[in-house]
């Protein structure tokens, strides 16, 4: 493709990422792999170009919209070349000239609106303006250098299967497929790949020496002080990453059920754990009524050495791998999420022992899915203890962003992994 076709396949999508937004309709990727099965001609070179542009102007959506006007693709895509790749009025000139597969020829308005863009400059729109009084809320006087952070791309994080060999084994089966590595910081299992590579295909990941998970997943499994032998829910699996750092931990010991309302996702977890040797987990598909759930789980109320519950939430704290979570947030989708929140935390709790411990956690940086929920349930009910995290620590210690004593909160402009939180919760004996 020459440079002008990839810009007009660039324009193309970001034209239809705008109505997806408007209508709540198929994410960035979706549109992205449905783009490209429909073009089989485009080389894998040119595919890189142009996800690498498309997600550049989502990163940059807020600020690009409001100096547009609105969602105009064809304008966006004037500013993001102009602002974000630096080139010169008379190159964006000559790739919107018309040509064969490239973009249509300026109109006079949009000619009258490059001069203007190049004239004047561009101003950051780091996050929606409702979300302002919460941000503050987490990162006080750091909270634009945070956001910048939370705009960059995000390493790969990869979790070494106790199971199959320690971290160090498997940085040394990367090293011998030319692939360089460093260890997490925070957890003992974590190391960090700077690029993307497809591990798929490699060894080292079909033998299950490896998953891709990042640090601050890892950290929370090992905060959870899980045992061999032990019983263990993992309240809402998905599909199962959190499941197998546990079963890893128990050393395929004891049991570990794998609990979700989605079933293609619990599907995922069957060729997973059997690539990963783990033999102690059994899935079950919840139903979507809490009534329906209780029943099916009768038989686990009290019983639990450990649950883990990673609740849905707004997914705030991994805008570097998603960036377009950030402006498809709403209100009122934070509060519905709040809400799942606490009935999810009060469900899970049933199934913990007296001693046992609960751990809750969110990929989110929002105070009022992690820190509130907390003291709202603390206070709520006269048999939670809430232990200090640090207790857990195995290594280094992450400092938490977090006002609250014993809870933590991870960013990745401090810690170098998703924006995570983490509190445990040990029922009274």
């Amino acid at each position: 493709m020459i440079e002008a076709a990839r810009i007009q396949s660039v324009i193309e999508l970001v034209d239809r990422l705008g109505q997806s937004f408007s209508s709540e309709g198929a994410s960035a990727d979706v549109l992205l792999r449905q783009y490209f099965q429909s073009r089989r001609y485009a080389g894998s070179k040119d595919r890189r170009a142009v996800s690498r542009l498309y997600y550049q102007i989502i990163r940059h959506w807020g600020g690009l919209v409001q100096v547009c006007g609105g969602p105009d693709a064809r304008r966006m895509m004037l500013a993001a070349i102009y602002y974000l790749l630096n080139d010169e009025k008379a190159y964006i000139e000559s790739l919107f000239s018309g040509q064969k597969h490239g973009p249509e020829a300026l109109s006079p308005e949009e000619q009258e609106f490059l001069e203007k863009i190049t004239a004047e400059g561009f101003r950051e729109v780091l996050y929606p303006d409702w979300m302002e009084k919460s941000l503050k809320a987490r990162f006080g006087d750091e909270l634009d250098d945070a956001m910048r952070v939370f705009n960059d791309r995000a390493p790969v994080g990869l979790r070494a299967n106790l199971l199959k060999g320690d971290r160090a084994a498997a940085q040394q089966q990367l090293a011998e497929n030319q692939i360089e590595t460093i260890p997490g910081q925070w957890a003992s299992t974590s190391l960090i790949l700077d690029e993307q590579i497809q591990l798929r295909d490699l060894g080292v990941y079909k033998q299950g020496l490896i998953e891709v998970q990042d640090e601050a997943a890892q950290l929370a499994v090992e905060l959870a002080d899980i045992q061999p032998g032990q019983q263990v829910m993992d309240y809402c699996a998905g599909a199962g990453g959190k499941t197998l750092a546990a079963a890893a931990f128990m050393q395929n010991k004891g049991q570990i059920y794998a609990l979700d309302v989605s079933k293609p996702r619990l599907g995922e977890l069957k060729p997973r754990a059997k690539r990963a040797g783990a033999h102690v987990v059994q899935t079950l598909l919840l139903g979507h009524s809490a009534a329906k759930r209780e029943k099916q789980l009768e038989q686990h109320r009290n019983h639990m050495d450990r649950v883990l519950l990673d609740v849905p939430c707004s997914g705030s704290g991994t805008w570097r791998r998603n960036p377009e979570s950030k402006w498809r947030l709403t209100p009122d989708k934070l509060s519905d999420y709040c809400e799942i929140q606490k009935e999810l935390l009060a469900e899970a709790w049933a199934f913990v022992k007296p001693g046992g411990r609960l751990v809750y956690m969110t990929c989110s940086i929002f105070m009022e899915e992690n820190e509130q929920q907390v003291f709202d349930f603390v206070t709520s009910n006269d048999d939670v203890n809430l232990l200090n995290y640090k207790n857990f620590i195995k290594g280094d210690c992450p400092e938490s962003l977090s006002p609250v004593e014993g809870v933590l909160q991870l960013s990745p402009h401090k810690h170098n992994c998703d924006g995570f939180f983490v509190a445990i919760l040990e029922k009274s004996a």
